[in-house]
């Protein structure tokens, strides 16, 4: 009978905070969650809405149609708009999606999520390179529709989304993960807003007076995320606009987001702020949140996949070669303990419990410091630092 020697299984490593899904903290029982339409009173989200998502999709079955007839894009964007409807056309692609097919950059922390646009069609790798999806008439379609929503004084975002030869160079963002980084949504050079263009709008402009007035006058809810999942709030964060943070904040603004997000969300003000390295607002913001949901945001190391993949190889050719001392023990699960600096190396490894052979621990040990590789550890205000990581092994043949 073949006997499994040694196995590994990724099972204790924390992942990343800022990751774009995360459960929201459980409720009380007095403080739970509606269904249906009340979500969305609950939510402050549009999105959450049964009936809206509904009317989406129809649209989206509409534009289709229209596409493979003899629809005009200029008449359908202008129909979306008077819907208030700002999706743009885009391509999803093997990468993920995009705009740029059709003419336009969004510059969006992590890329556009599928409820933020109208896709029109899949674009394979081929067609991606030569700039034009395989269909023309698609692709000449989703660009004059775009145009059309971006050139129209109804959009709101222009600021955040516009056409590729107006947006320039593409943000470096290769020291972002030191240095954190400058404008994570957005263009720095925004253009003119309107009052009906809402909250998020003022915001990302520093417009104290709109902000005040939109409040006061018109009741606008200064927790509600738009498209993009982004509260007035972490838009003023985002553009690194103090005073009109501060205006938000006076009006009882969540430094969380929604009620239905979390510090750790991408979108919440809080992670905003982090993910910039905005200590100042971090510390303005720290007293506004619990305790336990400002420490949610440290972040434990994580592990390279490609070094992992590497370190499961060795592993093979070390088991061979320790076969006999293995099984002479039953099969068990061990961590493998580690002192991770804030550079990601590893420093120390620790294989707990021990195995029956003291040269098999060193061996691992020592390939796992060498190979395995890391991103290290953040505190809660996303400052690069020393901290413990695991790994959990597990081999023996009785």
């Amino acid at each position: 009978m073949n006997v499994k020697l040694l196995a590994i299984s990724v099972l204790c490593v924390t992942s990343f905070a800022s990751a774009g899904c995360t459960q929201p903290a459980q409720s009380s029982s007095d403080d739970v969650a509606p269904e249906g339409a009340t979500a969305v009173a609950y939510c402050g989200d549009r999105r959450a809405d049964k009936e809206t998502l509904a009317v989406m999709r129809q649209s989206d079955e509409d534009l289709i149609k229209a596409l493979k007839g003899k629809g005009d894009p200029v008449a359908e964007a202008n129909k979306a708009l008077e819907a208030g409807d700002y999706r743009l056309a885009a391509a999803t692609t093997p990468e993920g999606i995009s705009t740029e097919l059709y003419g336009v950059q969004c510059r969006v922390l992590g890329g556009l999520k599928p409820w933020t646009v109208r896709a029109l069609a899949f674009v394979p790798d081929e067609a991606v390179a030569m700039g034009r999806g395989p269909d023309d008439k698609v692709t000449d379609f989703g660009r004059r529709y775009n145009t059309a929503v971006l050139s129209d004084p109804r959009y709101p975002y222009a600021d955040v989304c516009r056409e590729l030869e107006r947006a320039g160079p593409e943000p470096d963002f290769s020291e972002a993960a030191t240095k954190g980084i400058e404008l994570p949504y957005g263009f720095a050079e925004l253009g003119p807003a309107r009052m009906a263009h809402g909250l998020g709008a003022a915001a990302r402009r520093g417009s104290v007076y709109d902000i005040r007035v939109l409040i006061n006058r018109d009741k606008q809810d200064v927790d509600a995320p738009d498209m993009f999942g982004m509260t007035p709030l972490a838009w003023a964060i985002a553009y690194h606009r103090w005073p009109a943070a501060e205006a938000l904040l006076k009006a009882k603004a969540s430094p969380t987001g929604s009620v239905c997000q979390t510090a750790i969300d991408r979108e919440s003000p809080l992670q905003v702020a982090r993910i910039m390295r905005w200590s100042a607002m971090i510390r303005r913001l720290r007293p506004l949140v619990t305790e336990e949901e400002f420490a949610n945001l440290r972040q434990k190391p994580r592990w390279d996949d490609k070094s992992l993949t590497e370190f499961n190889h060795a592993l093979t050719e070390l088991k061979e070669r320790y076969a006999k001392d293995l099984r002479n023990q039953s099969f068990s699960r061990h961590d493998l303990l580690f002192e991770v600096d804030e550079k990601g190396n590893s420093t120390a490894c620790t294989l707990t419990p021990e195995s029956v052979s003291p040269e098999f621990d060193k061996e691992l040990c020592d390939l796992a410091i060498e190979i395995v590789h890391w991103a290290p550890a953040r505190d809660a205000f996303g400052v690069t630092v020393p901290e413990s990581a695991k790994l959990v092994v597990g081999f023996g043949g009785r």
